[in-house]
């Protein structure tokens, strides 16, 4: 018989925020994560639509842009990061593993699998002269010494987001770019304050310089994705007790739409349902029902409910998990008589890939076949050994 491989890494294990449990401090009990969330919404211009289906942004814009029907949940995030394995890149329950998947992201967010890798080029120094010269407009000097580490969110959004009727090409132009910042943004919270990251200013120049492409050339589902592994993995590292509760850097309103898919822990109730006649114009994908329906919150689940969301986590048993939340029956609850979007499954081929996801400088594993059964397909038990970085890269 082969022998079984270690599964635990020791760095990993020693530092996990599961160590807080196991070794308890009641003067000091473990924190709920902080979120970067950004405050304020950005509605979506009419002028800006062509090119954000043209990038498959649309549907993701759409989530960002209704922030009335979407509140994220820092108990359930926290509850989530208590149970994310480093290693294995799962969640992981007393009666199997789970995952975000790219199947996931094309269903939640219909954002791209297929195309370039969102790794920019080198970042010029002269970043800031560059924006602020497009822009047209001095970006603002940084609190922080040294040099600015980001374009500011709320720079963005207080000068660009009124759009003129009689604005010209340039002009639009412009604040297209602002608004591509500001989105990207969202997607990809950092923690280096309530900024965009400099090296996401190229891929929002490309998009509005360029012509607009018959297929969306750039895979922000595998980035977006890559981006969630990151700051799980980094978050189960943050155990130190300080005056200022941890930051958690992932996206918020892919990971929530994603628990409540699969898990009843800290899951809403739709009392009144969105019928298809009620969504609109724009993509649709199988989030809407949460953006669109009026839910009802447990009266027994309030505010701060992270130490009853972590003992749910605990209980939880194989019957009470949505293990395939993708299938016909699902689907046709929610789209009824009209056809699921074609965004939702046109990078169907690259869901069960095994390769590694970037973003910008994150390199992260990807194992689907250690969570089949979200696929509705066998799980093997032991899993396979799962793929994995050096410690250096995956920095």
């Amino acid at each position: 018989m082969a022998e079984m491989p270690q599964l635990l890494n020791g760095y990993h294990d020693n530092h996990h925020r599961c160590q807080l449990f196991i070794n308890p401090n009641h003067e000091n009990p473990p924190q709920t994560f902080r979120l970067r969330t950004v405050k304020t919404p950005w509605s979506i211009e009419n002028r800006f639509l062509e090119h954000l289906e043209a990038y498959g942004l649309l549907h993701f814009a759409n989530i960002a842009a209704r922030r009335g029907s979407f509140t994220a949940d820092p108990s359930l995030l926290t509850s989530l990061v208590d149970r994310w394995r480093p290693e294995t890149h799962t969640f992981h329950f007393r009666c199997g593993d789970l995952a975000p998947t790219l199947k996931d992201v094309s269903m939640i967010t219909a954002l791209p699998i297929r195309g370039v890798r969102v790794v920019h080029p080198r970042v010029s120094p002269n970043w800031p002269a560059d924006v602020s010269a497009r822009l047209r407009l001095e970006m603002p000097i940084s609190d922080c010494s040294g040099s600015p580490r980001g374009v500011p969110h709320s720079w963005l959004r207080i000068n660009f987001e009124i759009l003129s009727t009689h604005a010209d090409p340039e002009t639009t132009r412009r604040h297209l770019f602002a608004y591509l910042l500001w989105l990207f943004g969202v997607m990809f919270p950092n923690s280096h304050g309530d900024v965009v990251l400099p090296g996401l200013i190229y891929f929002a120049a490309k998009i509005v310089d360029e012509p607009l492409p018959q297929n969306p050339p750039y895979s922000f589902g595998s980035a977006l994705l890559s981006h969630t592994y990151r700051g799980l993995c980094d978050a189960t590292q943050k155990t130190a007790f300080t005056s200022k509760a941890p930051l958690l850097c992932v996206s918020y309103e892919f990971l929530q739409l994603w628990s409540w898919e699969y898990l009843p822990v800290g899951r809403p109730q739709i009392v009144e349902p969105a019928t298809p006649y009620n969504y609109g114009e724009g993509v649709v994908t199988m989030s809407t029902r949460w953006m669109l329906g009026r839910k009802k919150w447990s009266t027994k689940i309030a505010k701060n409910c992270y130490p009853i969301y972590h003992d749910q986590f605990e209980l939880l048993n194989d019957s009470l998990i949505t293990w395939n939340p993708w299938t016909e029956a699902h689907i046709d609850m929610v789209f009824g008589s009209q056809h699921m979007p074609v965004e939702c499954v046109r990078d169907s081929a690259f869901w069960m890939t095994r390769c590694n996801l970037l973003y910008l400088w994150f390199v992260e594993p990807y194992n689907p076949d250690h969570v089949m059964r979200q696929f509705g397909l066998y799980q093997d038990i032991p899993p396979p050994v799962p793929r994995c970085i050096d410690e250096e890269t995956h920095k």
